[in-house]
């Protein structure tokens, strides 16, 4: 095998794998269609349905307790029960997103050839745990791939995507814990520890109580990152700071860049007032065939704004997911550095019932400047909307050109020093970068200091000679152990203007 098949091999190995479980939303079948433009970078080993407090299929003889349909606000405990569907779309709609992929897998062929045959993606469907909010009652063909996963020989970390209920992952680990503690208190402590070290649950929240109820009470320590952006990328978004963020939520960016002649997958994205009707949904939801809702729909009664036709409706579970892909951001590595899908910090005060701590990450806030000059706090992950949208533009090119040559590409960007750094009080540290575009465009280079992640306070960073060039000054008050984060941004011309990220970590010694 020659050096070049050795590090593909490597890079395939290192390659993150994923499980998607999600409830059918308009905005799980819009992220599902986002997702798959980037199936080229990750594994994907499961596409599963399940149920949530929004959506279920129903249960003949099922109950409804009031405390689990609190979270919808176009619920009413009135007006339905446990045993019959609510706000269900059935399951078919997955097969016909890949139907709609296989339309335009050709196309995506031509950039990068890892994306996975339509044949494979259907073969990753599955239908889990469905009858009403929180159900586990019986193994599913879902939880069952998610248990195969888990126990298998695999050393790579598996990263299950919640963007509905987590009860199709909890019947998985109540399976696995029923056989493991019948073997003994031993071979049950293991297994705990190796699942808790493997598995990493990222979540639009919590959309069904079976995290609380049960995966917090028997697996405490395994990572729950609550990926909640909800202004960012979900139905609240039009309350946000003005800017270019903004901007490329809005109808005419939409229109021009993801709407319009770009194939069958993206015909079916979903946009407000576009036409489209729901199966299943109630009218107080059908976004794009009920235009009185641009005004009055639910949300504007809670201040989460009016909107026009073809605006952005929402993917407010891809949070999930952005922190999977290479943006050349170190998400993964440590919640706490920030991303794509924002920056997160440990809970504390989180705990089950035996008082025991969980791994839990909430969101946190960071300083975005709008379009005024004005430097607000706002959610993490605003600030890299507007380079998301266009990256998914750049990708929604893809899906109808028939050669590498037709589109734009993200560009590749290096530092020649590495990302793990060490640095005294008091000194500099010289930082030389380097990009490489594959479509020939001129790449500009810039750094910054990323404050709201730093430990150091006071740092500066200058650029040097030319834009590749920086010289980091760190402050005589840092302190040993202390770390300072330096984000080197990589952006291209071009029409979509894409960009590439390094984040440089440097500790005080």
């Amino acid at each position: 095998m020659g050096r070049e098949s050795r590090m593909t091999e490597r890079k395939e190995r290192e390659r993150i794998r994923t499980i998607i479980t999600q409830d059918a939303e308009v905005d799980d079948q819009n992220s599902l269609r986002h997702f798959l433009l980037y199936t080229n970078e990750v594994e994907l080993q499961g596409i599963i349905q399940t149920s949530s407090v929004f959506h279920w299929q129903g249960i003949r003889g099922a109950q409804a307790p009031a405390r689990e349909t609190e979270g919808d606000p176009a619920f009413t405990a009135q007006s339905v029960a446990y045993d019959q569907p609510y706000r269900w779309p059935g399951t078919a709609w997955m097969d016909g997103v890949i139907d709609d992929y296989a339309a335009v897998y050709p196309n995506l062929r031509c950039h990068d050839s890892r994306y996975p045959g339509p044949a494979t993606l259907r073969g990753l469907i599955r239908v889990g745990n469905i009858g009403y909010p929180g159900e586990m009652e019986t193994a599913t063909q879902g939880s069952e791939l998610i248990r195969r996963a888990m126990l298998d020989e695999d050393p790579r970390r598996l990263y299950l995507q919640v963007w509905g209920g987590t009860n199709t992952i909890a019947r998985a680990l109540y399976d696995i814990q029923t056989v493991y503690q019948a073997q003994g208190e031993r071979a049950w402590e293991e297994i705990r520890a190796k699942l808790s070290d493997k598995v990493v649950i990222t979540a639009c929240g919590e959309q069904d109580t079976t995290y609380r109820d049960y995966i917090a009470q028997e697996w405490p320590q395994i990572p729950f990152v609550r990926c909640l952006q909800m202004g960012s990328y979900a139905y609240a978004w039009n309350r946000m700071p003005e800017g270019e963020s903004k901007d490329t939520l809005r109808a005419d960016f939409m229109k021009a860049n993801l709407l319009s002649g770009k194939g069958a997958l993206l015909d079916g994205y979903a946009t407000w007032a576009d036409g489209k009707h729901y199966e299943g949904e109630e009218e107080g939801s059908q976004f794009g065939s009920n235009p009185a809702l641009l005004e009055h729909w639910w949300g504007a009664e809670r201040g989460l704004g009016t909107y026009a036709p073809y605006d952005f409706i929402s993917e407010g579970d891809s949070p999930t997911f952005f922190m999977l892909l290479d943006w050349g951001l170190r998400t993964t590595e440590d919640f706490s550095f920030g991303g794509f899908s924002g920056r997160y910090r440990r809970d504390e005060t989180q705990r089950n019932e035996k008082g025991e701590p969980l791994n839990y990450w909430i969101p946190q806030q960071d300083v975005y400047t709008d379009r005024a000059g004005q430097s607000v706090e706002t959610e993490s992950m605003w600030r890299y909307v507007a380079e998301i949208q266009n990256d998914f533009a750049a990708r929604a090119d893809w899906c109808v050109t028939k050669s590498y040559a037709e589109a734009e590409h993200a560009p590749v960007l290096e530092v020649a020093e590495g990302t793990d750094l060490t640095a005294s009080a008091g000194s500099a540290v010289r930082l030389h970068a380097a990009a490489k575009d594959p479509d020939g465009e001129a790449v500009t280079i810039s750094f910054r200091i990323y404050e709201e992640a730093s430990e150091v306070r006071g740092a500066k960073v200058q650029t040097v000679s030319a834009e590749a060039e920086a010289l980091l000054l760190i402050p005589e008050s840092a302190e040993r152990g202390e770390t300072l984060h330096v984000i080197v941004r990589a952006q291209k011309g071009g029409a979509h203007r894409l960009t590439h990220y390094q984040q440089v970590v440097v500790r005080v010694e």
